[in-house]
């Protein structure tokens, strides 16, 4: 097969990497790359079945989507090329354009002014051939005369024509494409109605009979003003990818060696590259602060709406805004490779594909079609016999009122209300399909370490001594004696002081394996102070455990750290079980650690020291139970767990392997997502049904009216098009934000010990 230039480009190493990402090889075989399309002509089951035949055999992997007219495929570069896999698109009539690029927003910008003129010059006609058949319906028979009456039947032909060759023309291309490929495609039925009509009142007007140029241009404008609101609202249910990357400035300011700035775009950054992020702009891509302090708002990547403070070695993510200070940081990742970016490219894989319901419609909707014209066919001869004047207008109204759209709009419209509401609030589905699962879950396994614990230490409980500083300078001054430090303990430190005011420090010396020594300034005096252990704190023995501070060799304060529980965990435990859900811990840590976290977060069903070969035993003997579970986890040996769950979930910063098992990502710290995404799944599915029995209700009651002659062809279009916009417009209640499903958490506790 001949690949088209325009296609080309794509093989460039470069340019491929633009458009599709990396995915981990099976077994070590071929390396695997998955990418997104637009592809533009996709309306129905139909369409989505002849591009997925034409890429059958091409690729691992390919799900195309009606609702969003997105198709995810995974494919072989070193096998077949992206060039040859969008040729095959091609062929069949379609026009795929890979996702992420700004020449398809622009063809999207293009294709909408394009609908939106032809919405338009529908409705005109139509308003203007009512107009003129208006005084034909008001006076009664043989009160007009008889030239008057055939110059308004032919003034209402010539305004039906800008409606029947412009406005109605994407009806006519899309018929004869599937005609041409010898399929039957949702736009087929409409545009034999179309041209049924036409012709039927053309023939009558020469005739002197009924003709229907009024019906004609009302179903033309109907259906084309419900695709534009069904497209409009299609837009609004999904997360807005663009929305996500436009965040990112077009240029920015780096930082040579000797400290002068340059204005460049995104794509000349590296990584190791310094730039300067200003008060109020957008960070360019993933690093580490460098110099200053400021608060970030990091709400779109994490939905966290709280500004969180950073400062020096502090990891800053592309796309978070500064809000209130300028930083210098250095750049760990390009943009194309950022964090965003990935998220970005999840939710437009997650777009692409199908759930189960989905794929079921699809599969029922081209028998559907060839049902349909066969029943116009009967529905002809029957109504030749019984009445040859209205045997055409039955039959077209039988074409017209049918329309698998609203079933095959049904599912996957509801599932990608509910992804958008998800992503907003902090949790990114990976598939439709695991909304679908997730509604039926009823037992909930964690992990504990980095899932319902932080990755870190933190400061869980600061004591002072008898005189000695209050908690928060005493966190203070260890804050500033630890600027410089690696260790865990000094980041834990720096944490837990957030703005505190830092006091100036001097002589800092870091000694390894016991702690930071230095000179620190106390109202206008200077005094020797330690960070440590309790024996380098003091200069002597002591007690194991903790961080201890000394000023002058007398010990003033001791921080306790510890693993710490994420600030919502236990609220989102207690939130599950009163939801009706079994709520499990297992991890692979020693009893006593495991015991304290059960302890702290009010879990009954714990274990210690188990492997991952023990936790997939776990998961397999609850689903035998006759249990749905889902898993919660990060660790990459968490990653056969996942799989094996029916339902996976893990966290945004997981290892690569693992955030590819999982179903579910979390993109900020919280669980609360998790909660809310359980009970907005059980709310999905209910609309879910509303939509396919609406679908079935409408179909079962139209096609009989029409048949019997009851419903004429513009009362058909204005049902066909409503059927799908009443579908899409119930989907979108799932985007409304839910309330927020647990309490706040308790803050860090403070206490005094006697001085020493």
């Amino acid at each position: 097969m001949s690949v088209p230039d325009a296609f080309l480009h794509l093989d460039d190493p470069d340019e491929l990497a633009e458009v599709a990402r990396a995915l981990p090889s099976k077994d070590g075989g071929p390396r695997r790359m998955e990418a997104v399309l637009t592809v533009d002509g996709v309306h129905c089951a139909a369409c989505v079945v002849s591009i997925e035949q034409a890429l059958r055999g091409a690729v691992d992997e390919v799900s195309v989507n009606a609702a969003t007219r997105r198709a995810r495929v995974v494919f072989r570069p070193d096998v077949q090329p992206l060039s040859g896999l969008l040729a095959r698109i091609a062929a069949v009539g379609y026009a795929p354009r890979p996702v992420s690029r700004a020449a398809v927003q622009t063809a999207e910008a293009a294709g909408r002014r394009a609908s939106l003129w032809r919405m338009l010059v529908a409705v005109l006609c139509m308003m203007q051939v009512m107009m003129y058949a208006v005084p034909r319906y008001v006076a009664g028979p043989g009160e007009m005369p008889a030239d008057i009456e055939r110059l308004l039947m032919w003034a209402e032909w010539m305004l039906t024509l800008p409606a029947l060759l412009f406005a109605a023309g994407p009806f006519f291309r899309n018929a004869w494409r599937d005609l041409r490929a010898r399929r039957i495609g949702m736009d087929v039925p409409v545009s034999l109605g179309i041209v049924v009509t036409f012709v039927a009142s053309s023939a009558a007007a020469l005739e002197g009979g009924e003709v229907y140029f009024d019906s004609l241009t009302m179903f033309v404008a109907f259906l084309l003003v419900g695709r534009w609101l069904e497209a409009g609202a299609r837009e609004r249910a999904l997360v807005g990818v663009a929305d996500l990357i436009a965040r990112l400035p077009e240029t920015v300011e780096r930082l040579d060696d000797a400290g002068r700035a340059q204005t460049v775009t995104l794509r000349r950054l590296r990584v190791g590259d310094r730039v300067r992020v200003a008060v109020g702009q957008a960070v360019p891509a993933d690093a580490l602060v460098l110099d200053g302090g400021s608060h970030v708002d990091e709400s779109l990547i994490t939905g966290e709406s709280t500004p969180i403070a950073k400062r020096a070695g502090d990891a800053l993510a592309a796309g978070s805004i500064n809000l209130s200070g300028p930083l210098t940081a250095r750049l760990v990742r390009v943009p194309r490779d950022s964090r965003l970016q990935q998220i970005a490219d999840l939710i437009e894989a997650a777009s692409a594909r199908k759930p189960r319901l989905a794929q079921l419609a699809d599969r029922w909707a081209g028998p559907f079609l060839v049902a349909v014209l066969v029943l116009a066919a009967l529905a002809y001869a029957a109504w030749h016999v019984l009445d040859p004047s209205r045997a055409v207008w039955v039959a077209a109204s039988v074409l017209i009122v049918t329309c698998p759209c609203a079933l095959s709009l049904a599912t996957p419209t509801a599932l990608l209300a509910a992804s958008g509401s998800l992503a907003r609030r902090g949790l990114l589905a990976r598939s439709p399909q695991a909304i679908e699962s997730l509604a039926g879950v009823d037992a909930f396994v964690f992990d504990k370490t980095g899932t319902l614990t932080l990755d870190r230490l933190s400061v869980v409980r600061t004591d002072v001594a008898e005189g000695g500083p209050e908690a928060v300078r005493a966190l203070a001054i260890a804050s500033a004696l630890e600027a410089g430090s690696l260790h865990p303990a000094a980041a834990a430190l720096r944490r837990a002081a957030g703005d505190a005011p830092a006091p100036e420090v001097a002589d800092v010396l870091e000694h390894v394996g016991a702690g930071v020594s230095g000179r620190v300034r106390l109202d206008g005096a200077w005094r020797d102070a330690r960070v440590g252990n309790e024996a380098f704190a003091s200069g002597g023995p002591g007690a194991p455990g903790g961080v201890r501070l000394a000023l002058d060799g007398r010990t003033v304060a001791r921080f306790e750290l510890s693993e710490t529980p994420r600030a919502d965990a236990a609220a989102a435990l207690a939130a599950l079980r009163a939801d009706g859900a079994s709520v499990e811990m297992l991890s692979g840590d020693e009893s006593a650690r495991v015991e304290r976290i059960a302890a702290l977060l009010g879990v009954d069903a714990w274990r210690a020291l188990a492997s991952p070969p023990d936790k997939l035993a776990t998961i397999e003997a609850r689903q035998r139970a006759g249990r749905r579970v889902a898993m919660v986890g990060d660790g990459i040996n968490d990653a056969p767990v996942l799989a094996r769950a029916d339902v996976s979930v893990s966290f945004a910063t997981a290892a690569p392997l693992t955030q590819h098992q999982a179903d579910l990502l979390l993109l900020g710290e919280h669980l609360e997502p998790l909660i809310e995404a359980r009970r907005l799944a059980r709310r999905t599915m209910r609309v879910v049904t509303q939509n396919l029995a609406f679908a079935a209700v409408y179909n079962a009651v139209s096609i009989p009216l029409a048949l019997a002659g009851l419903l004429p062809p513009w009362l058909a279009g204005i049902g066909m098009a409503a059927s799908s916009l009443v579908v899409v417009l119930n989907a979108l209640r799932l985007a409304r934000p839910l309330p927020s499903a647990v309490a706040p958490a308790t803050p860090l506790a403070t206490g005094a010990y006697p001085a020493a």
